[in-house]
């Protein structure tokens, strides 16, 4: 079963001679459960991609397909609130809220849906992180790989069918980063979700099920 499907994604930011062709033609296809990497060179368009994957930008011409919903034909509510049941993301900001612990940052998505928080699961997702000590603390008392493994934790409180990893390690020193990636690849399995990672290290992307890459706009 496909998780994603685009078809003929192309993003152009300015026009005329001005123009800049982000994504020229993005033909791609990921499967339910799989952990894919994108990877390219800075400027080479797999960020935009992630951001038009995710819903969070529309594309200049064709379709993505998340669940079998065409997120070109979703008016901007319906876009929210299926980007918020069904989408995950996390950043190379960690953008955690820092007036919040560390319970109230993971469970917030869920209390903006109005849903009741399962707290069995997310205890679970926060031991599988390694966060049980560190519930109560704040932001500003945790180190920069505990504040990535709460956004982790915050991207997988809603139970998202596909998680979306912008750079996620890009703050980390290699050892944090190694241990973030493997906690993602942990968490991919165990929540048997499908997962988007955008990289420029080829370490990391080598834990992925497939890597592609992305030059000048375009998957080669």
């Amino acid at each position: 079963m496909k998780m994603v499907k685009t078809i003929g994604v192309e993003r152009t930011f300015g026009q005329g001679d001005t123009a800049v062709h982000a994504l020229r033609g993005i033909n791609l296809e990921i499967d339910n459960g799989e952990f894919l990497a994108i990877v390219g060179t800075s400027g080479s368009g797999k960020s935009t991609l992630l951001h038009i994957l995710g819903g969070l930008d529309q594309a200049t011409k064709g379709e993505v397909i998340i669940h079998d919903a065409n997120l070109e034909g979703l008016p901007d509510e319906e876009l929210t609130i299926f980007r918020r049941r069904n989408i995950g993301f996390v950043f190379q900001k960690f953008n955690l809220v820092p007036i919040l612990n560390v319970w109230e940052n993971i469970t917030i998505p869920v209390l903006l849906d109005k849903k009741q928080v399962d707290e069995a699961y997310i205890n679970e997702v926060i031991q599988l992180l390694g966060l049980t000590e560190k519930i109560k603390a704040y932001p500003n008392q945790l180190s920069g790989g505990q504040q990535q493994r709460v956004a982790i934790a915050r991207a997988l409180a809603n139970k998202p069918a596909i998680l979306f990893a912008d750079e996620p390690t890009g703050n980390l020193d290699s050892k944090t980063s190694q241990d973030v990636l493997s906690l993602l690849k942990v968490t991919s399995r165990r929540f048997k979700q499908t997962m988007v990672i955008i990289t420029h290290d080829e370490e990391v992307a080598q834990l992925a099920d497939r890597i592609i890459r992305l030059e000048d706009g375009e998957i080669v």
